[in-house]
């Protein structure tokens, strides 16, 4: 399959990640299930989004750890480099979490940026400075990820990721007898990711194990600080927009009449379709791992529709039939207002699968032929488009604020894919012509 990809190898190759992903996102909407059960949802729901899409914005540049780990990882003397450059990326957030949880700066960042109440703004101060805890288990959760893509062992992800979720149910169970409003979601989520990191190291060792031990071929050299750098800069501001646009959305809701009503609003509706559509994620390191001619990249093509229909088709089952009354009531505990509020969001997640999909698969082609400097420009354009479409609140002042982020979330990806489309096809034409 290295240099034939066939539509039963994609699929073997990805089912076990939707799984994987499908349980991570869970996570998510499970905490958002335990919280909307304490005496002030709005306001817990509304602390742990801001908090979460705050920390995740800053932090969310480590996700290219694992794509380095593809791209470098070729021998056991390439690790220490490897590692040593992640600890500055993953630094600088943690950082900015202590700063935000102990300083003033926290009280501006969450109450003035995001307009949140003072109730709000304590638990999301609380909050984040428990998700910083998180740092050094991105580490090295995204190298053994590494390594198991690489190795094509796929469903090893799975195997960790349902100890994750067995992991946070028992957390959410018991955290509340110490902790109380959005620090149980936060310590939850921190300790569910810390059980699935080390059954990923028990998965990832034996695969490290047999790399060669040096380096023989200019290839395989561990990679210098500069060459990492080259790589990683635009890939880490393309990662960072993914929350970005989260957190630039929030900012607008802020401006709204009730804007805790709007953030714990767009919290659920963000929960929920990222839930459906977030297996389509993992198409980037997919593209990156398999893609390696024009055929395998006509197979993955074929491969991502069939996951545009199936996904979008969840989404307008799960949002457009009397599911919507189980899903947002009996299984996440909504009251009337907030199930209300969300619902006209939510039945436009269907349209969201497409955007998602193709803007990852061309990202992923990019970051495999490594051509990852446009990937900077593509995640800034997704902000501004994000942004444009949420100034709306400005013109519109009664408008639905869970609307406005999907839509606003939904343009930028859309436009994104169309522009890495164009840039392909351009990249396309100079290899033809040479």
């Amino acid at each position: 399959m290295a240099n034939n990809v066939t539509l039963g190898g994609a699929y073997r190759f990805f089912l076990p990640l939707i799984l994987m992903t499908e349980l991570n996102m869970i996570s998510k909407s499970v905490i958002n299930a335990a919280l909307a059960r304490t005496q002030d949802q709005n306001i817990t729901l509304a602390a742990f989004h801001v908090a979460f899409t705050l920390y995740f914005a800053l932090s969310s540049s480590t996700e290219v750890c694992s794509l380095l780990t593809l791209a470098y990882l070729k021998t056991k003397a390439a690790l220490g480099k490897l590692l040593r450059f992640m600890v500055l990326i993953v630094a600088v957030p943690w950082i900015i979490a202590q700063i935000l949880a102990f300083t003033s700066l926290g009280d501006w960042a969450f109450g003035g940026l995001f307009g949140a109440s003072d109730a709000v703004v304590a638990q999301a101060k609380s909050a984040i400075f428990l998700l910083s805890f998180s740092a050094p288990i991105l580490i090295i959760r995204s190298i053994c990820f590494g390594l198991i893509l690489m190795h094509q062992r796929t469903i090893f992800i799975t195997y960790a990721t349902c100890v994750r979720l067995a992991s946070l149910a028992g957390s959410l169970f018991l955290l509340p007898k110490f902790l109380d409003g959005a620090s149980v979601g936060a310590a939850a989520l921190v300790l569910c990711m810390a059980f699935e990191t080390v059954i990923a190291f028990m998965f990832a060792r034996p695969l490290y194990r047999n790399l060669p031990g040096g380096n023989s071929t200019d290839d395989e050299a561990p990679p210098n600080f500069r060459r990492q750098w080259r790589f990683a800069w635009p890939l880490m501001m393309n990662t960072s927009s993914e929350l970005g646009v989260v957190t630039v959305i929030s900012i607008f809701l802020g401006f709204l009449a009730n804007p805790d009503l709007a953030l714990a609003a767009f919290n659920v509706v963000y929960g929920l379709v990222g839930l459906i559509i977030s297996p389509m994620r993992n198409l980037l390191q997919m593209a990156q791992t398999l893609v390696k001619s024009v055929s395998d990249r006509r197979t993955m093509f074929l491969f991502v529709l069939h996951l545009v229909g199936f996904f979008g088709l969840i989404g307008f089952l799960l949002f457009h039939t009397p599911l919507e009354k189980f899903v947002l009531v009996d299984a996440m505990g909504l009251k009337g207002t907030l199930s209300d509020y969300c619902l006209p969001a939510l039945k436009l997640s269907f349209l969201m699968a497409a955007a998602w999909a193709y803007s990852a698969l061309f990202r992923g082609l990019l970051a495999g032929s490594q051509n990852t400097t446009i990937l900077a420009a593509s995640g800034l354009s997704r902000i501004v488009i994000a942004a444009l479409v949420s100034s709306t609140i400005f013109v519109i002042s009664d408008v639905n604020g869970a609307v406005v982020g999907t839509v606003g979330w939904m343009a930028g990806y859309g436009i994104e894919a169309s522009f890495l489309a164009f840039r392909l096809r351009r990249m396309d034409r100079r290899r033809t012509a040479l």
